[in-house]
Parts: structure tokens; sequence; C-alpha cells
């Protein structure tokens, strides 16, 4: 997507958005171009879901931005810029962590008269509570009250001059402190102690969470933040509608690990995109049927393009319609011959690539079967509408354009240096030659 990276560069140079209305006006805009003018068929959160769940990986602006600003509130966090750090506190009387933590923008209405400090403070406030429910360890206490007074470059953390004692942290002693900070007067070892009192009654956060470890690694932080932020966003759509209703159309549940299967391992047998676009499609139930359309549209029959007598759903056209059922007997008994294998007809294995033990095909097999039913339903759909169904025939060339397209991606990966795995597809050709 060439317009994000120029998005994203204005982003982390200013961020000054206080409002959704931009974004909601982009998405639309968005929107409108992946749909062509025409009604989503599919909703717009589960569009920016990662592909590894189920999604398809379109950016989320807004989120993006956050992402922008959290990243940039990151060094208000580990104060480890300086110079930077002072030309933004210019006209601030506290320490960044007093604002970040303790709430003090609330009674120091300057910080806010600051367009950017305004905005980024308001990003952290939004995510705050989802990432810390206790006093984090890289809080200073000395920093957030005395940063103007004092003027250090280094701040005492409490990971630093806190120690665990029968499963209670205490505050280390003077002397230890000094070790490390030699300027610690008895004066500022009391604010230190008179601040953990009243933190250790909301106790500390003891685990490492995302924001810890990006606070120690500067790699790839935007994209980090980024994937936080859109699995919080998707998470009351972990489980898909989609997926609830495919269940319910075969007649047992679908494991989320069977999901997962299909997203993160299949969906890397190819990098042809019509494959994976077929299998998204098929996934979120995309092809309009006579069953919705009916419903979309008054004195429109719901009746099924094939057999003309039962209510065409989705499921129906797909699978239990006399028709179509043709259709499946004939490509599940060629793909029987192929894999020289003899398996149950399920509807999971042919419409949604799952496979069972009860196949016993190794990973090769499977990516072989994938293949093939993805052709089947590819082929099938160029029929949707029609009252035919498409013969084996067709399946066969539509199989041979992915044999073709695999070798072919097979011989350019080697030819710059980036071998994969090649397919083993030698009893399709010797299924090919039994044809002859």
């Amino acid at each position: 997507m060439n317009v994000l990276p120029k998005l994203l560069y204005l982003f982390q140079n200013l961020p000054v958005m206080r409002n959704n209305k931009l974004f909601q006006e982009w998405q639309k805009e968005i929107t409108k171009f992946t749909w062509k003018g025409k009604k989503p068929r599919i909703n717009y959160t589960i569009m920016t879901d990662e592909k590894r769940r189920g999604g398809f990986g379109l950016p989320n602006l807004k989120l993006y931005y956050e992402s922008c600003g959290l990243v940039w509130v990151k060094d208000w966090a580990t104060l480890e810029k300086n110079n930077i750090l002072a030309l933004e506190s210019f006209d601030l009387r506290r320490g960044w962590h007093s604002y970040l933590w303790y709430s003090k923008r609330m009674i120091e209405k300057n910080f806010g008269n600051h367009f950017i400090r305004s905005s980024l403070i308001k990003i952290w406030e939004k995510y705050k509570e989802r990432i810390y429910r206790k006093t984090p360890l890289w809080i200073s206490p000395l920093e957030a009250n005395q940063k103007k007074f004092l003027g250090w470059i280094k701040w005492p953390k409490y990971k630093e001059i806190l120690r665990k004692k029968d499963g209670q942290y205490q505050l280390r002693s003077q002397e230890e402190i000094k070790q490390k900070y030699d300027k610690i007067s008895w004066f500022q070892y009391a604010q230190m102690k008179e601040q953990f009192g009243k933190d250790k009654i909301l106790g500390f956060n003891e685990i490492d969470n995302f924001w810890d470890v990006l606070m120690q690694n500067d790699k790839k932080e935007i994209t980090r933040v980024y994937k936080k932020l859109l699995e919080w966003s998707t998470e009351i759509e972990y489980v898909k509608s989609c997926a609830t209703k495919w269940a319910r159309n075969i007649g047992r549940s679908i494991m989320m690990s069977e999901w997962e299967t299909i997203w993160i391992i299949k969906q890397r047998y190819t990098y042809a995109s019509d494959l994976q676009e077929n299998w998204l499609k098929m996934f979120h139930r995309w092809h309009i049927t006579p069953k919705k359309l009916a419903m979309m549209y008054k004195n429109t029959d719901n009746k099924c393009w094939k057999c003309k007598k039962q209510e065409g759903s989705y499921f129906h056209i797909w699978w239990t319609c006399p028709e179509t059922k043709v259709y499946w007997k004939a490509i599940h008994e060629e793909l029987q011959k192929i894999l020289h294998k003899s398996f149950p007809m399920k509807p999971e294995f042919y419409l949604l690539g799952l496979t069972e033990e009860i196949m016993k095909v190794n990973s090769n097999e499977d990516k072989i079967f994938t293949y093939a039913t993805t052709a089947a339903r590819m082929i099938f759909a160029k029929y949707w509408k029609l009252r035919d169904i498409p013969t084996k025939q067709h399946w066969l060339e539509k199989l041979d354009e992915i044999y073709d397209m695999d070798k072919l991606t097979y011989l350019m990966r080697v030819n710059r240096g980036k071998a994969i795995k090649p397919t083993n597809w030698e009893k399709f050709e010797e299924y090919k030659e039994k044809l002859k």
C-alpha cells in the first residue's frame, strides 16, 4: 500500500488529531474503494483483522495513528532522550512520570495547552488501564516530583530501588541506593519513601507486558504496538460469526486450532492471490445467494439456481443441492484416485480445506488436496448463478493451471536465491498419464 508509509510519516511528526471525524471519513473512502462503491459484504473490523486470525489485513489508520503516538509517549517513559525531552517539557513544573502515571495533568492545566502533548496524553490515557492495572516498575517517584528542581540526567526507578522480601516489595536503604545514585540526600530519600507508601497500596506490576518489552527494544516499534492495539480492537470478533454458521452447517463444533491451521499454515501453501482469495471468500461466506437476494429485493425468487426446488441458502448451493452433490462426488472419486487413499466425503474437507487424521495424509498430500479442492471451488464459483454445473474436465484444467503455477513459482524462487520446499506432484502426474 503506497499511501500508508506517507501517512505514517505524518502521524509520527504531527500527532495532532483530536477527534475521530477525519478517520471516519478516511474509513468511508477506503471502504468505498475496496467495495467499488457497493454495499460492503464483510464487516470493516473483520477486514482490518490480521490474516492469521481470519482477517484481510486491511490497514486501520486510526490504530496506526495511535501506535505512532504511543511510540512517542514511550520516550516520556524511558527518560533516555534528554535533549528532546527538555525541549518538550520546557514549560512543565513536574516530571514526565507524574503525567503518565499520577495524572497530574488534571491539576496542571499547562500540560494540555501544548497541542502535541495534549493529543499524545489522550492516546496514552485511552490504553493506560489496559496496559497496567498496578504501578509499573519503570516509574521514578523522584523524577515525577523533583525533575524541575534537580535536573538530573538519570533517575532512580522502582525497578532499581525496590527489593522483594517474603512476597512484599520493600524500599532499599539510602546507603544501598547511594551506591548507584550518589546524589541522593536524606530529603530526596524521604520523598521516595512517602511516594512508595502510596504506590504499594495499589501494588506493583511484576510481570513484563508488551509495553515493558517495547521499552527495552526499539526494533519495529510501530508494527508491534499496532498489532497489540489491533488485537484489542478485534477481540470481540475473535470467534467470527461466519465460523459459527459453518459449525452449524457441518453439524459439529470447529475448534479454534482448526481455523488457525487454515489461517496460519495453509494460507502459506501458495503465493497466488486468487487461491488465497478463494479461501477467505469461503470462510467469510462472501458469495450472494438467492436467499439473501430475496431478503434484499422484493418479488425475487429465493429458490436455488441449480435445482430450482429448495431455498437457495449458502450451504445448500455449495453442498446439499442434488445437482451440486453430483459435482462433488465426481471430485471426491478422482481425488481418491490421485492420492491412492480412501476417505469419507465431508463438507469441511471440500469447502473449508479442513482435514482430519482419518484421511491419513502427510503434509505434501495435504497440500495437493488443498490445491485440488480450491480448484474445484473456483470453477464452481464461475457457474454460481447458472443452472449448469462444471464438469470434471473443467476442474482438471484448473488444477493443471495451479500445477504449472506452483512449478514456476518454485523455479523463480530458486533463481532468486530464495529456495522453498518443492511440492511433490508425482501422484498427480501418474494420474494424468493414466487418463491419456
